[in-house]
């Protein structure tokens, strides 16, 4: 039987990923689009909600959605009809790694909705460690391996009488890949990993003069001001991964990535750490103090 996938992105239904993974992937499969109409980068799993109408159309592309990545999945569900047995969100034009950056990110933001509704799902991005953090010109093949990863990743699900089961027992697999010019890319390396911890925040005022970052190109150089007024809040994580030399333990999906390896973590939708605790009632000396400590702060 014909396995069904719900592919779906956040660079927007005219992104040359996600078209690379629609033609890639329906050689074997059968492909459904929604995606959204424009760019949602960037929008976490954020959904519309009371306040906002989410229209869709039937494009020559597939349905494109006037919403968010989370959107479109729900439109596939409830509009739509559509009862995948794997969404695919992706290719995303750039890397989603570290844990900060799953939630902001609306590729894995869609997988997440995916995994709320039921549905087992992949989210998958491409880096280039020659143009980070996302090249100025892509085309269809520069996302080669992002569809023959993909197409094996779904090989290895376990079929039977509900939906598949990911490999490593995985809600969602957030996957990062090579692009097809990496030298690494003709047999890559696969590595099981966790999202990167490693994540701090500037505060830059504008008027002062930012810490300077060797070895970083000019356009990511961070005493350019932005504004007048405020401050801005930045990020040393990427400025370490365009160096190339992170501090990560192994197993990290940043090193993964410096390494030109595929990186793939299993994630849980449920994001919980409660374990076989969950129903225990949590009363006692514990919480007492706990409690006790707020009071006198």
């Amino acid at each position: 039987m014909t396995t069904e996938i719900l592919l779906t992105n956040d660079d927007g239904i005219d992104a040359v990923g996600l078209r690379a993974l629609s033609d890639a992937l329906s050689h074997d499969y059968e492909v459904t689009v929604v995606a959204p109409a424009s760019n949602q980068s960037g929008v976490g799993g954020a959904r519309s909600w009371w306040d906002t109408t989410v229209e869709y159309a039937e494009t020559d592309l597939g349905y494109a959605v006037e919403g968010t990545p989370a959107d479109c999945v729900a439109v596939a569900d409830v509009a739509l009809g559509l009862d995948p047995d794997v969404v695919v969100s992706g290719c995303n034009h750039g890397p989603n790694i570290g844990a900060h950056i799953l939630g902001q990110s609306g590729t894995v933001g869609a997988a997440m909705e995916a995994s709320f509704l039921g549905t087992p799902a992949i989210a998958v991005s491409l880096y280039d460690r020659g143009n980070l953090p996302v090249p100025p010109t892509l085309d269809n093949g520069d996302f080669a391996v992002a569809g023959e990863v993909v197409a094996d990743l779904l090989d290895r699900a376990e079929s039977g009488d509900g939906p598949p089961v990911l490999p490593f027992g995985a809600d969602v697999l957030n996957v990062n890949v090579p692009a097809a010019d990496d030298e690494a890319a003709a047999d890559p390396t696969y590595r099981l990993t966790e999202p990167a911890r490693g994540f701090d925040v500037i505060e830059f005022r504008p008027g002062e003069q930012a810490p300077e970052a060797e070895d970083v190109p000019d356009d990511w150089q961070f005493s350019e001001r932005r504004g007048e007024m405020g401050m801005e809040l930045r990020d040393r994580f990427w400025r370490e991964f365009l160096r190339g030399d992170v501090p990560d333990d192994a197993g990290s999906d940043r090193l993964a990535a410096v390494e030109g390896e595929v990186s793939i973590s299993p994630l849980s939708s449920s994001r919980s750490v409660a374990g076989d605790r969950a129903g225990e009632v949590v009363t006692g000396p514990a919480i007492g103090s706990a409690a006790s400590r707020i009071e006198q702060d």
